[in-house]
């Protein structure tokens, strides 16, 4: 069985050690008892799924906003207070998106995963002692194409306000989900990486629709071959040429903010390398220690980490309110996760 290193277990091992030593699955693999509360930016990020859902793109609009709506619902059936708040964003996001979506979904809360390379053995994988492969697994929010038939990982990122673009330029996470869908899909190049920010900390207002202009890219366009083929071919055709060769490009409506980063391609596929660097060094038990910080906030071992940093046995605080995590188990299959779209994009062969 393969050692598998997700994009979350990554991010926390460079954060905070002491929080990686409690959550990774390779380690303690503690988890609250008490379930997280429903909020709104989960309840935002599983309604973008649907509206995003690539089957659906060119149906009425009345019938995709009606199934983003119970969306939320499901997802805040035991918050009914807070309800309100994600419905009224969504319809904001909506009417914005209608500015700013130039593209067709082709997969959403897609798994995609890679094997590391052996820093030291070029053409080699890497390995545990026992001989295990090490594969860094990332779970990609959307895979997008534009016009121009160049593939894109977007990101959506719910914030109070808009990220600054160095830290958009520098998200690991991000590039990171170019390099193993390449991976997963050989021959099929990203193009770079799309950062989809909602913000909810100001205020929701709507826009005049006579002043939109819309740019929405159909799935039944025959680039793709058109729904009349099963199976897309784009993974064979060059794309076209590019609305733009721009490092960056950066686009504001209302809520939304659509800031669309080119990557090149020695900066995705260097990313293998640094992964496994990193994972080396998990490997290799190191040194685990806190790194107090803004992150601490929100961190679910906040209390047992304090407990610690005051010299006090923080063990009867794990074994009351943590558990072991259950396991991964299959997730409830979702409408787009395992199928393609049938206008615009490709799904490569199988392998």
């Amino acid at each position: 069985m393969a050692y598998r290193i997700t994009a979350d277990e990554r991010a926390r091992f460079k954060r905070c050690r002491r929080q990686w030593d409690f959550a990774s699955p390779h380690r303690r693999d503690l988890e609250p008892v008490a379930p997280a509360e429903p909020s709104v930016t989960a309840a935002v990020l599983a309604a973008l799924a649907v509206y995003y859902y690539p089957g659906t793109w060119d149906w009425p609009h009345e019938l995709t906003q009606s199934l983003v709506h119970k969306a939320v619902e499901r997802s805040l059936n035991h918050a009914p207070n807070v309800l309100p708040t994600a419905a009224a964003i969504l319809d904001c996001y909506d009417a914005w998106a209608t500015a700013v979506d130039d593209f067709a979904p082709i997969r959403i809360e897609h798994d995609v995963s890679g094997l590391l390379p052996d820093p030291d053995e070029p053409g080699h994988g890497l390995t545990t002692a026992d001989g295990a492969a090490v594969v860094y697994s990332a779970r990609v929010d959307l895979l997008a194409v534009d016009a121009a038939d160049e593939y894109w990982v977007v990101r959506h990122l719910v914030v109070d306000d808009w990220s600054h673009v160095d830290g958009l330029l520098r998200d690991e996470e991000a590039v990171a989900a170019c390099w193993a869908w390449e991976q997963d899909y050989p021959g099929m190049d990203i193009a770079g990486t799309i950062h989809n920010e909602i913000r909810i900390g100001g205020r929701l207002d709507m826009p005049a629709r006579r002043a939109l202009v819309t740019k929405k890219v159909a799935q039944h366009e025959p680039s793709g071959g058109g729904r009349s083929i099963p199976q897309h071919r784009r993974i064979y055709a060059r794309a076209s040429k590019s609305h733009s060769d721009k490092r960056i490009e950066q686009e504001s409506a209302g809520i939304l903010r659509r800031t669309r980063i080119r990557r090149g391609r020695s900066e995705i596929t260097s990313v293998g390398v640094q992964l496994a660097v990193e994972a080396r060094e998990m490997l290799r038990d190191p040194a685990v220690y806190p790194a107090p910080g803004a992150h601490c906030r929100n961190c679910e071992f906040g209390a047992p980490c304090l407990a610690m940093m005051s010299a006090r046995d923080a063990e009867p605080l794990l074994a009351n309110e943590f558990r072991r995590h259950p396991g991964d188990s299959e997730r409830k299959p979702r409408l787009g996760q395992a199928s393609w779209g049938f206008g615009r994009g490709a799904a490569p062969p199988q392998w």
